[in-house]
């Protein structure tokens, strides 16, 4: 473990640092995303760098008070990881998630926090269950395929749990393409730009709407909580797709609009 290191990021040092794996400093994304970390340092949040001397950054963890969470839970004095990752799969079976997990467990107990909270999918835009569970992570709520899991610090405090109130948004959206982002994710940018101009190519002018709070987050109609796609009130994505995933979607849409209406 000698040759890694935890830097903790702030304001200050955080345009140096890889975001996410992605290290272009001209990427649009990767901008956002540090300008975004950037308002929310002082809301609590923490974003983590996994440091090696020879490979550089090669690993992140990011994770934010209950009360200012980027996921639709309740976790009131917990804190909630949003995002961990080791990249490079010479990086692998070392102990490093493990080791990015730890730093937020030991944060955890220095601010005296009723445990850590994280939402797992076996989506590749989030972490994997198996991890946690191993650090005696356990499950509390359930939406398929999400799973809040959680490793209590204080044993009587209350589980967290899922707040996604699908209905009520579906409804603020209930005509069009809508498509709901926030520059927590950097890969969500390059994500909204083709599928606005694959909706285009359909006819449809999509509405694009910059998800800007924890709060705003939170009232997402699934529990990524920072992107999805609304179209005629219907939620049709839950996270970044593809301009090719995306037309397979309206395609599919399409034929069971048609196979409802009557000849």
């Amino acid at each position: 473990m000698s040759d890694y290191e935890i830097v903790d990021t702030n304001a200050e040092n955080i345009d140096g640092c890889s975001l996410c794996g992605n290290k272009n400093a001209n990427n649009l994304g990767r901008r956002r995303k540090a300008n975004w970390l950037k308002e929310r340092y002082s809301e609590g949040l923490r974003y983590n760098v996994l440091r090696s001397e020879k490979f550089g950054d090669v690993g992140m963890i990011e994770y934010a008070l209950g009360s200012h969470t980027w996921r639709p839970v309740e976790a009131e004095d917990y804190l909630v990881i949003h995002c961990l990752f080791v990249s490079g799969r010479q990086h692998k079976g070392k102990g490093l998630g493990k080791l990015l997990l730890e730093s937020c467990l030991n944060d955890a107990k220095q601010s005296k926090c009723r445990g850590v909270a994280v939402v797992t999918s076996p989506d590749s835009f989030m972490a994997e269950r198996d991890l946690f569970i191993k650090a005696g992570f356990v499950s509390v709520d359930r939406i398929p395929p999400y799973e809040l899991l959680v490793q209590k610090l204080k044993k009587t405090a209350p589980d967290p749990r899922f707040i996604v109130e699908r209905e009520r948004l579906l409804k603020t959206y209930k005509e069009g393409l809508t498509i709901l982002a926030a520059d927590q994710c950097p890969y969500a940018v390059k994500s909204v730009e083709r599928i606005a101009e694959a909706s285009r190519r359909l006819g449809l002018e999509p509405n694009v709407v910059r998800v800007g709070t924890a709060k705003q987050s939170r009232e997402l109609p699934t529990p990524y909580g920072v992107f999805s796609i609304v179209y005629d009130g219907k939620l049709i994505a839950e996270r970044p797709i593809s301009a090719t995933r995306f037309m397979s979607i309206m395609r599919r849409n399409a034929e069971q609009t048609d196979e409802r209406e009557p000849e």
